[in-house]
């Protein structure tokens, strides 16, 4: 990585700590990074929906609504790999150590499950 994108990188984190990143995340935050495509998806449906439902629409009308939908939902999940960077990075630096639910009292299968 050059010296550059490596600074730049650097900043990035460095403002995200200052507009508190370094808090953990709530269950919706753990929600939409491991199911990025899932709100996304949702996000851009319900804009084509609400266009599409409209009294008199015309069939230019839902070509906008794709468009449209497709930049939210696009814009969602970019932002929802970003969150996922983030937890990535609080585990990393040791702020916070990701904990789920356990289903059916079985065992969750991954390696640092010490319990």
């Amino acid at each position: 990585m050059s010296k550059t994108s490596r600074s730049l990188v650097r900043g990035f984190w460095a403002l995200d700590r200052f507009l508190g990143g370094n808090r953990p995340p709530t269950s919706v935050q753990r929600f939409v990074a491991r199911h990025p495509l899932v709100p996304a998806a949702g996000i851009g449906l319900a804009f084509l929906a609400l266009v599409a439902a409209a009294p008199g629409t015309q069939g230019v009308d839902v070509q906008v609504g794709l468009t449209f939908g497709a930049f939210l939902g696009l814009t969602y999940y970019v932002t929802a790999k970003a969150e996922a960077a983030r937890q990535r990075r609080l585990v990393r630096e040791g702020l916070w150590k990701p904990t789920g639910p356990r289903r059916h009292g079985r065992r969750s299968g991954r390696l640092d499950d010490v319990s």
